[in-house]
C-alpha cells in the first residue's frame, strides 16, 4: 500500500479534513471572531519591523487585517481548501493591500522560507493541532529559524483546564493529553433561523505551562511576556483565560 501523503495525515490526525471549511466559516461563533485590532496592538507596541509571519492562517482574516494597517505579511497553512478561501477573499481588498500578503501552502513543523521575520503568530489554538511532543519542538525550531534576531513570536492557545470544562461530550486519553470531540457547528440562514450541524471530528493536545517552556528551552526561545487575554491582561485565571506567550529567541 503506497503510504500516505505526511500532509493530509497530519490533517487527518486532528481532524482537519473532516469536515466542510464553509461550516468553519459559517459558524456564528467563528464568524464574529476579530482579533485583528488585538493582534495589532501586541504588535505596534512590540515588534521592531513590518515583517510579519502568520502560521495556520486559514481564511486570512488576520493577514488581510494586518496588510491594511501597512504591515507586510506572510500567511502559510497546511490545507489547500482554507488557502483557496484566503486567495478568494485577499482578490476582494485594493491592490495596496494585496501585494503586502503572501501565502504559502506548507507544514508548520517542516517550514524552510529561507527568510525572516520580525513578528511571528500562531493563535487561534493551531499549537494545539500538533498531537505529539515531536511535532510541537519541531514548529517551535521552525519558529526559532524563522525569527529575526530581536524578533517576536507571539503564541496562543486554551488552557486544559479551560478546554477540559467546556460543555459537550468529549473523550480524553490522559497518557497522550489529547482531547477528541464531535464538531458542533451552530450556523443562521439567511432568514436568521438558527442551525445545529454535526459534522467531522476535533483532536486537540492539552499543554500546561512547564510542558510548554522546557519546549521553548530546548529550542532556544525564551517567554518574555504571559497574558490572560489578547488584550494583554494579567493570567490569574486558567479556567476562564487562555494562554498569550510573547517569545523570543535565545541569543
Amino acid at each position: 500500500m503506497e503510504k500516505k501523503n505526511e500532509k493530509a495525515s497530519r490533517l487527518d490526525a486532528c481532524g482537519w479534513n473532516s469536515f466542510k471549511p464553509d461550516l468553519f466559516f459559517e459558524d456564528k461563533g467563528r464568524k464574529h471572531r476579530d482579533v485583528g485590532n488585538d493582534i495589532l496592538c501586541i504588535i505596534q507596541k512590540y515588534s521592531r519591523g513590518d515583517r510579519v509571519l502568520e502560521l495556520c492562517s486559514g481564511g486570512g482574516k488576520l493577514l488581510i487585517h494586518l496588510a491594511r494597517s501597512g504591515l507586510h505579511v506572510t500567511g502559510i497553512d497546511l490545507s489547500k481548501d482554507m488557502l483557496e478561501i484566503c486567495r478568494e477573499n485577499i482578490k476582494k481588498e485594493d491592490r495596496p493591500v494585496q501585494d503586502r500578503i503572501m501565502i504559502h501552502q506548507d507544514d508548520i513543523c517542516t517550514l524552510a522560507l529561507k527568510k525572516t521575520f520580525d513578528f511571528i503568530i500562531l493563535e487561534d489554538d493551531g499549537f494545539m493541532y500538533l498531537l505529539t511532543r515531536e511535532d510541537q519542538l519541531a514548529c517551535l525550531q521552525r519558529v526559532h529559524a524563522h525569527l529575526s534576531e530581536d524578533g517576536l513570536f507571539f503564541l496562543s492557545f486554551a488552557t486544559p483546564q479551560k478546554e477540559l470544562s467546556s460543555s459537550g461530550g468529549y473523550e480524553y486519553d490522559e497518557s497522550s493529553q489529547i482531547k477528541t470531540q464531535v464538531c458542533t457547528w451552530t450556523i443562521i440562514n439567511k432568514d436568521g433561523d438558527q442551525q445545529i450541524v454535526k459534522q467531522g471530528i476535533e483532536r486537540r493536545k492539552m499543554t500546561y505551562p512547564d510542558e510548554l517552556e522546557s519546549l521553548l528551552a530546548i529550542s532556544e526561545l525564551s517567554p518574555v511576556q504571559r497574558w490572560g487575554d489578547l488584550r494583554m491582561n494579567p493570567f490569574t485565571d486558567p479556567l476562564t483565560q487562555e494562554y498569550n506567550y510573547l517569545i523570543k529567541k535565545i541569543i
